[in-house]
């Protein structure tokens, strides 16, 4: 791992798990349209970058039976519920993605499938070819990549709005934006030079537009246990409480003229192939 990538890793404010197990509705919302794409096989091993709070991970090894599914997760109280939720054929590795080669050299080596849902736009742009370039390693010949994460101009309105929170908080402090939301095409040519097959009948990489619903309470615990924390590295615990503070003071900006809090998402959509050697 880079030592920015470190860096930025060693910065990030732990979250909450229960507060996350708690909000993640509007993910499991398309699950079945993720499934839908996902080609498993009862006896597969699979890999989930970033497993969270483990609800999806649960369904997919319930999936694979005779299989096995490990859970790559670096923040503590997120692979606490994650365990808690696990089925028998389930194991866990803490480490962030930049590390997974390592982290899962002592687990299966050679996974059918690598797959990650709504992470891999928290790491910064330089280190997404360093994930492919290990997930890659891991995958068996002809195993599965399949990703689902922010892309294009994801959430736009939620970046506009706590940029402006932020900076009403720690003002030339506040950190902007830190999200890594790429265009499909970008990400095309980088799957392309790390090494993978994107030819086959099944692959794609797309960006999806999504409107997905929230009212008042549902965004407030959106931001409190998904956003606010990519805004609070840097800021002192009283200005992070100021913040939150803020967010719940402010979330009627985000109100449209329906009286919904919807939000559109963009979604990076794909699935590639390691390589038949």
């Amino acid at each position: 791992m880079s030592e920015q990538s470190s860096h930025y890793m060693d910065t990030l404010v732990p979250w909450d798990g229960k507060l996350y197990a708690a909000n993640t509705a509007h993910h499991r919302r398309y699950d079945d349209a993720f499934l839908v794409t996902l080609p498993l096989q009862p006896t597969d091993h699979v890999l989930d970058i970033g497993c969270g709070s483990g609800d999806f991970t649960a369904t997919v090894a319930g999936l694979v039976p005779e299989g096995h599914v490990v859970g790559l997760e670096p923040q503590s109280s997120l692979l606490v519920e994650a365990r808690d939720r696990a089925r028998p054929n389930q194991s866990f590795v803490a480490a962030a993605a930049q590390e997974l080669e390592r982290a899962v050299a002592g687990e299966h080596t050679a996974f059918d499938v690598v797959m990650s849902r709504s992470v891999l736009h928290w790491l910064p742009w330089a280190d997404h070819r360093t994930v492919l370039e290990q997930a890659l390693t891991v995958l068996r010949p002809g195993g599965t990549l399949r990703i689902e994460c922010g892309g294009g101009d994801n959430v736009r309105e939620i970046v506009a709005f706590l940029d402006a929170v932020a900076s009403s908080i720690a003002g030339e402090r506040a950190v902007s934006a830190p999200w890594s939301f790429v265009h499909a095409g970008a990400y095309l040519d980088l799957l392309l030079e790390v090494g993978f097959d994107v030819d086959g009948d099944d692959s794609f990489v797309r960006t999806v537009a999504q409107r997905r619903s929230f009212d008042r309470d549902s965004v407030i615990g959106w931001l409190h246990s998904q956003a606010a924390q990519a805004y609070e590295r840097g800021l002192d615990p009283d200005e992070r409480s100021r913040l939150r503070a803020a967010i719940d003071d402010r979330v009627d900006e985000l109100r449209r003229p329906d009286g919904t809090y919807d939000l559109t998402f963009v979604r990076l959509d794909l699935l590639v192939h390691a390589p038949a050697r």
